[in-house]
């Protein structure tokens, strides 16, 4: 069968979404941020709201954003192809790898807010603790990690759309971007907090009726009949490493290195992408620990149910007659499966063009949402920490706006053209997903050591993340040398030279930072972090004594006695509050990790097949789980801003029907902001 009887929608479909809802997003964004700045007194051209969304965002919108920030495109596209290349458990491990990783960002959004609560990047806090050297270490780390994250998602987008319509690949890396761009130029972190929203409400509803929809088609009517068909595909079908070669079993060992490979990079891709501090430093005070724990919680689902379903339904349904590559014997091949290609093929095999024109929305709407906060985050590390810091220490607020869109811009035209790069040289989502860990996790253990660990000495955090990094490196290469024979773009994506260079990049650079800290520990004073100031609006910034922090300033900080006189923001019921947080979100964190890496899954892996009571259970729960993600995603948002919106709609209606409220809203602003849902 030929590539192009497989597509199932006409290009103009990939088109108009790509292009057409990209700039509808993006025109309804600018009307939405002139309405807030006209009514709300929340303006998007002060770098205040363009960052940090004036810290006001609460509880419920603070944990869709933590569903969104991890929504990925490729999220929901690598865990159907490794359901179904490892079978039942790869999924589970895939939603494993990402929760405790939101749990633990828990931990360092409280300490980052009560620590550093007028900080606007983690690389300004980098700055003012250890000075310019390691300043200049990682700003390189992280923008590493975000021209990587974003240059994934768009490549495993990407070349979705192309299978689902056709349409030219480097067309969809290009114009997929381009609506971000807008509203993310619009308005600043706040629109991907809204935008955020939208997007995940689109994508929550689709995929809740995906996976209903792939239990009602006729090769499958039911959970039970699923795994009826998985059976009879385990007699023909062999998985190399799982017990009995079985589909249905949780002994799998591609799937737990695939697991193991996955939490590393996840754990990076939360302490190294700067977009996820920033959203942790915008959350309301009392909003960042019950936020992240709740969308932890509830994204668990995601990847577990998409996974599942939709990874284990292709298995059962590839032999049909109602999947795009029947009747061709060789099934899929590897590289549609390393491209991603299982779930647009299982979307078209149990709801037609339908199922396709979901998915595209889909693919669509989590790109755009996740590529928004990496365009952000770029952004900020541009204005703020090189901009604001090395080129105009004077600037104002309205210059560092002005970098800011200009940053958004040059990556918003950067990441397409270097994810085209990707793409001719050979590497696909599969390749992305196993090579990340290795370069990103370097910088992770000393990065969250400059919040937690007041010991650790300059020389440890410059030093530390590159040689972790040269060290991981060089084993991920010898080990793919030593594996196959030889250095290839194939024998570097095998999976155990991806864990090994994983674990060496994370470990290492955790043992050389206490290594060379014992040698000569610093003595931080976390009050100095307080000293960090806000930006003002619309005044020219003088220049600070911390824009040119160093080891022997900070000392002269430390020894200065008018620190005693530092005031912290917070009340001082606030900060009591917030440190109760922390502990909480610790536990929770310790549990979390218990929970989904040792009590749930452990028991499991042993010589044992799914029965299908157990097999029906397992899947029941993965669905309604889905729907509580919905619920915390969409609902609870709405619930919980409730009084913002009632005061929003009354702000429309009035300018509407020409009353006069919004005028004297405008022209008595509050001087507190207000709570964004």
């Amino acid at each position: 069968m030929s590539n192009q009887a497989l597509v199932a929608l006409p290009q103009g479909a990939g088109y108009g979404v790509t292009v057409g809802l990209g700039l509808v997003f993006g025109i309804g964004m600018i009307l939405v941020s002139r309405f807030l700045s006209k009514y709300m007194n929340e303006r998007s051209d002060h770098s205040e709201m363009f960052m940090v969304a004036n810290r006001s965002v609460g509880t419920g919108l603070t944990a869709s954003a933590v569903i969104s920030s991890w929504m990925w495109a490729t999220a929901i596209i690598w865990t159907a192809a490794q359901g179904y290349l490892y079978g039942i458990a790869a999924p589970f491990w895939y939603a494993a790898g990402c929760t405790i990783q939101i749990a633990l960002m828990t931990v360092l959004a409280i300490h980052a807010k009560v620590k550093i609560p007028n900080g606007h990047t983690v690389l300004e806090i980098v700055k003012l603790r250890y000075g310019t050297e390691a300043h200049a270490v990682f700003i390189f780390l992280c923008l590493v990690t975000n021209i990587l994250a974003a240059t994934s998602m768009i490549l495993g987008a990407a070349g979705v759309i192309t299978a689902l319509t056709g349409m030219h690949v480097v067309a969809s890396t290009f114009l997929l971007p381009l609506g971000v761009v807008i509203y993310t130029v619009a308005g600043g972190l706040k629109a991907t907090f809204l935008t955020d929203y939208v997007h995940t409400t689109v994508v929550m509803v689709l995929l809740c009726w995906l996976t209903v929809r792939t239990f009602n088609n006729p090769a499958i009517t039911g959970v039970g009949s699923l795994y009826d068909v998985l059976v009879k595909r385990d007699e023909t079908r062999t998985i190399s490493g799982n017990y009995l070669g079985s589909a249905l079993s949780f002994k799998s060992k591609g799937a737990i290195i695939f697991g193991l490979v996955h939490s590393f990079g996840d754990f990076a891709l939360v302490i190294m992408d700067t977009s996820f501090w920033q959203k942790g430093f915008a959350a309301d005070t009392g909003a960042a620990m019950p936020g992240y724990m709740l969308g932890g919680i509830a994204y668990f689902a995601v990847p577990w149910a998409v996974g599942t379903i939709a990874g284990l339904a292709a298995i059962g349904l590839e032999t049909t007659s109602i999947f795009p590559t029947y009747p061709r014997a060789s099934l899929m091949t590897t590289a549609e499966i390393n491209a991603g290609y299982v779930l647009p093929y299982t979307c078209m095999a149990v709801a037609g063009k339908g199922g396709a024109f979901a998915l595209l929305l889909v693919v669509f709407m989590c790109v755009t949402s996740t590529v928004s906060a990496q365009l952000i985050a770029v952004s900020s590390i541009s204005s703020f920490d090189i901009y604001r810091t090395y080129i105009n220490p004077e600037a104002s607020d309205k210059q560092i706006i002005r970098v800011s869109h200009w940053s958004v811009l040059g990556f918003g035209i950067f990441a397409p053209a270097f994810a085209t790069a990707l793409h001719y040289g050979g590497i696909d989502l599969n390749w992305m997903g196993y090579f990340l860990a290795t370069i990103i996790c370097p910088g992770m253990f000393p990065m969250a050591f400059t919040i937690l660990w007041r010991k650790q000495s300059k020389a440890a955090v410059i030093i530390s993340p590159l040689a972790g990094l040269a060290t991981g490196i060089a084993v991920w290469i010898g080990s793919a040398y030593a594996y196959s024979g030889g250095i290839t773009v194939l024998s570097l994506e095998g999976q155990l030279p991806c864990l090994w260079g994983a674990l060496t990049s994370t470990f290492s650079s955790a043992i050389y930072s206490i290594i060379i800290t014992a040698i000569k520990p610093q003595n931080f004073d976390w009050r100095i972090f307080l000293l960090l100031n806000a930006v003002e609006e619309d005044k020219t910034l003088t220049v600070s004594a911390l824009a040119s922090t160093n080891e022997n300033s900070i000392t002269s900080i430390q020894n200065n006695r008018d620190l005693g006189d530092v005031v912290h923001p917070f009340p001082a019921t606030e900060i009591k509050l917030l440190k109760r947080a922390g502990t909480i979100a610790s536990i929770f964190s310790v549990v979390i990790g218990l929970l989904t890496w040792v009590v749930w899954p452990l028991p499991l892996y042993r010589d044992y097949i799914f029965t299908r009571p157990f097999f029906m259970g397992w899947t029941a729960v993965s669905e309604i789980w889905l729907f509580f993600c919905f619920f915390v995603a969409v609902v609870y948002p709405i619930v919980d801003g409730r009084d913002v919106l009632a005061k929003a709609g009354k702000l429309a209606w009035s300018a509407l029907t020409g009353k006069r409220e919004g005028d004297k809203t405008q022209s008595e602003p509050s001087s507190v902001p207000p709570k964004c849902l």
